[in-house]
């Protein structure tokens, strides 16, 4: 028992001693945002004009799960947000994040699972509650750009490309 006991108390001594030693780097989060003004967005669904977007948003809420969302000017004063929602594939890692603040350092690859649109007056105020569809596709998203293929439940093709030049 006492030899046991020994490695603990040497711990204990050292962290008595020299407190910072035993620091730990903090654990990573695994939630937050990450966002950017782009240099050039486009938001294309087939067969319309495309929109020019001024806002991309990243929210990692879990380790595996990430939102894109896209805020576009549309006609008449309004804007659209196209959020894509999927999972990260085994091979990426998730962001880095801390006190809800994310870093995207290295390029990821999401599989998406849904595609939703919301209208928003000149206001800024929702104009009923958002479209979505069941989203099959995928993006990748990297630090100078994103580039995300997406087909809905009502076949219609989405295209979104976003550089950060």
């Amino acid at each position: 028992m006492a030899a046991r006991l020994l490695p603990v108390g040497l711990t204990l001594l050292a962290a008595l001693l020299d407190p910072w030693r035993l620091a730990a780097a903090p654990e990573p989060q695994r939630f937050g945002r990450w966002q950017e003004r782009p240099s050039r967005c486009s938001i294309e669904l087939a067969g319309e004009p495309p929109l020019l977007c001024r806002a991309v948003q990243l929210d990692q809420r879990t380790a595996s799960v990430l939102r894109l969302s896209l805020l576009a000017a549309a006609p008449q004063r309004q804007e659209q947000q196209l959020t894509l929602v999927g999972e990260l594939l085994p091979e990426s890692e998730p962001m880095a994040c801390r006190d809800g603040r994310c870093q995207l350092h290295q390029p990821l690859q999401l599989q998406l699972r849904t595609i939703s649109l919301t209208h928003f007056d000149g206001r800024g105020l929702a104009q009923g509650l958002p479209r979505t569809w069941v989203g099959q596709g995928s993006c990748r998203l990297a630090v100078d750009a994103i580039s995300c293929e997406a087909r809905d439940n009502a076949d219609q093709q989405w295209t979104v490309e976003v550089d950060f030049h």
